[in-house]
């Protein structure tokens, strides 16, 4: 009753967008103790424009306070619970960044555990091959999804996808079965509603003796994955991409003459558009490529060049094939990791600086922003 009272003299003296704008720009852990406070914040703090403008304001923030490293272990024992958080900006800003785990939901602990994709907060994950987790990790909400009836017990997950489709205000997840006997025609694609909160078939194929890239990039409403013939060491390849409002499978056409001659291409997503990044183990260097304007074929250029690790630090760091997507700063460096290490590279004197982490050993690392994104509808309510 004292906490109503005090909100409503709040309101009083501020008008309701003011006090709205105010909380829009709180961390999420603060805005989860002041549903307490009273029925109208609670209300508010709940209602769909204040999560999508709380969203809007945290990925606008420079210092990258709201962002969040979130990522598997299975590189060493040493870390307990085998999905970890760190924060992006204490490893801009703090000699030693720690980790803490995430075990809130069922199979938190598996040893066999991959990151789908993360998207408005919210992340999939994929535990013991074939049971699949929406997690919101700051609020500590879970779903498990339905069971993906596999028409087998021999074969693997492939073409694995996580994104929102913005047409219907659903989140969708796209996942592959590969039996383990070919041709690839015998593969089983389905895709996941949240709002349905049940999978069904789609049209998602690959082409004969054609193999794909097992997790895929979100962007501009579509899921991406590179594509490459299993033959010729991997120098024949394509960008295949489904649309999550259509549920319709198709192929980047036209991809740019200059790519022509580069090796073992990698997506990443970087400041929302689509990147691939060139280079192979033995490289000293990694070339990454931006897709500056969706759609529009001659917008690619080549975006920056990043060190290899491997070849510029005097304590090499393992090569691990997986790159978080790189961090563009306001000074110019770019913050990104390679193997289970995070790196700081200063374009400006080519220097190369490593940062310290507590109980990180990362397999692999996605970056989430803080929501209040709910995995219940409202239908569920």
């Amino acid at each position: 009753m004292e906490n109503d009272d005090k909100a409503e003299q709040i309101n009083r003296r501020l008008p309701v967008d003011i006090v709205a704008e105010i909380l829009s720009r709180l961390p999420v852990q603060s805005l989860l103790r002041f549903k307490s406070v009273c029925k109208s914040w609670r209300f508010l703090i709940c209602s769909k424009n204040f999560i999508k403008t709380h969203l809007e304001n945290s990925e606008k923030n420079e210092t990258f306070a709201r962002q969040r490293f979130i990522s598997t272990s299975l590189w060493s024992s040493k870390c307990p619970g085998n999905l970890r958080v760190c924060s992006l900006r204490s490893l801009l800003t703090e000699p030693v960044t720690r980790s803490s785990p995430l075990d809130f939901f069922p199979g938190s602990g598996s040893t066999d555990l991959r990151i789908v994709g993360s998207c408005n907060g919210l992340t999939c994950v994929l535990i013991d091959s074939y049971r699949f987790f929406l997690l919101n990790p700051s609020t500590r909400e879970y779903r498990q999804l339905p069971d993906f009836e596999r028409p087998s017990e021999r074969g693997f997950m492939t073409g694995l996808g996580f994104g929102f489709d913005e047409s219907s205000g659903d989140y969708k997840v796209n996942a592959v079965f590969r039996r383990a006997l070919f041709p690839p025609t015998s593969d089983v694609a389905r895709v996941y509603s949240l709002k349905a909160d049940s999978w069904r078939g789609n049209n998602v194929r690959f082409k004969d003796g054609w193999n794909c890239c097992r997790l895929g990039k979100f962007v501009s409403g579509k899921l991406h994955w590179r594509s490459y013939k299993c033959e010729h060491f991997e120098s024949e390849w394509e960008i295949v991409c489904l649309d999550l409002e259509s549920e319709r499978f198709g192929t980047l056409e036209k991809l740019p003459r200059c790519f022509e001659g580069y090796f073992c291409p990698i997506l990443l997503v970087v400041k929302g558009c689509l990147c691939v990044l060139f280079g192979y183990p033995k490289a000293i260097r990694f070339d990454i490529w931006i897709w500056s304007e969706y759609g529009v074929e001659d917008s690619w250029a080549k975006f920056f060049t990043i060190p290899n690790p491997c070849h510029s630090l005097t304590h090499s760091i393992p090569w691990g094939g997986y790159l978080t997507p790189p961090f563009v700063l306001s000074n110019g460096e770019v913050l990104y990791s390679c193997g289970p290490g995070f790196l700081i590279y200063n374009p400006k004197d080519d220097r190369l600086s490593q940062c310290h982490t507590v109980d990180f050993d990362r397999y692999e690392a996605k970056v989430y922003t803080e929501s209040l994104v709910s995995l219940v509808h409202d239908a569920d309510k």
